[in-house]
């Protein structure tokens, strides 16, 4: 089982860190294109006839893959409340059955964004004539990798309830960083 989990967590690990590159350059790309569409707007008096349908497929993969990049850092949206007033024994299944539905979702929506591709056949958009396929796709791959992150979850949740997985290692060491500049920016004064 631990041969396993850390494999799995090798994988999870370049495949969540893909993942943000990719999210930055999606985010990055909709700057660009956003003030190109103003710049032609409002200076130029022409607007740009593709940028708007360009913008919604690239929002909805950018919104769809940050979401199974939270998934992977356990960042998601929690009711906390519920989990503090809880006792503490049993905090660690909850853990475990709150992993297990969130995996069975995300395989439930990833094989509908995956009927989705199929039913969209060669429909394409209006301005750009892009397949919408493409934009079902975002369904697809973003509920698979969280499906995947998500099974990696459930797996430390059973294996090793108190462990950190090293995704969250990182987080933890990211969270440290600030504060500890803090301190020497404070002891330097």
């Amino acid at each position: 089982m631990l041969i396993l989990l850390d494999a799995l967590e090798k994988i999870v690990r370049k495949t969540s860190k893909i993942v943000l590159k990719v999210i930055m350059v999606i985010g990055l790309a909709m700057l660009a294109i956003a003030l190109a569409h103003v710049f032609a707007r409002y200076v130029l008096n022409s607007s740009l006839t593709w940028s708007e349908e360009l913008l919604k497929i690239m929002l909805v993969w950018f919104c769809l893959l940050s979401a199974s990049y939270l998934a992977v850092r356990k960042d998601h949206v929690a009711i906390v409340v519920f989990k503090e007033k809880l006792f503490k024994r049993i905090t660690p299944q909850l853990e475990l059955v709150v992993r297990v539905l969130m995996f069975v979702a995300s395989l439930v929506v990833c094989y509908i964004g995956i009927r989705m591709i199929i039913s969209a056949g060669s429909r394409v958009t209006p301005a750009m004539g892009f397949p919408y396929a493409f934009m079902y796709a975002a369904i697809a791959v973003a509920f698979g990798l969280m499906a995947l992150y998500e099974f990696r979850n459930m797996l430390f949740a059973f294996a090793r309830p108190d462990a950190l997985s090293a995704v969250e290692d990182d987080k933890a060491e990211e969270e440290l960083v600030p504060s500890l500049v803090e301190e020497n920016e404070t002891k330097n004064t």
